[in-house]
């Protein structure tokens, strides 16, 4: 049929339609897969919408999720059928000094100037650049990426930060180097549009309740 002899009204369903399926702002539930991988840690698979966040953790088997209502974490680990719930607020405090050990870098956005973009892995970002004196050599310059086009909620944002130990700049972190050569801390692979599954955010019953460390990690101790 032609689209001359649709009736006006018809025809701007169909325009409306096309638009959305070609927007990603008109998705009801637009979902980002993010392939992250992390240094001295390994590969996360990712889940960004704009207000939840879904990592899983193959090698440690445990799955992560922040969500709402009261942006509460809750981590799992189907093999070791354990569970701990808490606050955004108390993430980093709960892992101790592991992740702190593990990641630790300048996380002050105070102390980093933007640069302007730049394309990782064909990602659209904004790159940052640390600004610490560095005649100190033990003051490390860095750069930092985040993307440029993914819309979160400021608590995704900043969740994702925390766990990854970089400069929050309201965004998805992508990418962070230390030093003149590229260390990376952090990579993605890439981000992907994906589908939102509800089951991917639904919380296991009859799981032992245990520290946030306890699940993560098959040991406490400072190994894997």
């Amino acid at each position: 049929m032609r689209l001359s002899a649709l009736p006006v009204r018809g025809l701007s369903a169909i325009i409306l339609a096309s638009l959305c399926f070609s927007l990603p702002a008109c998705a009801k539930h637009q979902a980002w897969r993010v392939d992250y991988n992390f240094h001295d840690w390994g590969d996360l698979d990712a889940l960004v919408m704009k207000d939840r966040v879904y990592i899983k953790d193959k090698l440690r088997s445990w799955v992560m999720i922040l969500n709402q209502p009261g942006w509460q974490i809750t981590c799992y680990s189907p093999q070791r059928k354990t569970i701990a719930t808490l606050p955004l607020s108390a993430f980093r405090k709960a892992l101790g000094e592991r992740l702190g050990i593990m990641t630790a870098s300048d996380v002050d956005p105070t102390h980093w100037k933007k640069v302007g973009p730049a394309t990782i892995n064909g990602i659209r970002t904004t790159r940052y650049d640390q600004t610490i004196d560095t005649s100190d050599p033990r003051k490390p310059t860095a750069q930092c990426y985040v993307a440029a086009d993914v819309p979160v909620d400021p608590l995704v944002a900043k969740f994702l930060c925390k766990f990854y130990d970089m400069p929050n700049f309201g965004t998805i972190p992508i990418r962070m180097t230390k030093r003149r050569v590229e260390k990376f801390k952090l990579d993605t692979r890439s981000i992907k549009p994906d589908v939102y599954r509800a089951s991917d955010f639904v919380v296991p019953k009859g799981y032992k309740t245990k520290t946030l460390e306890e699940v993560m990690f098959a040991q406490t101790s400072f190994e894997y």
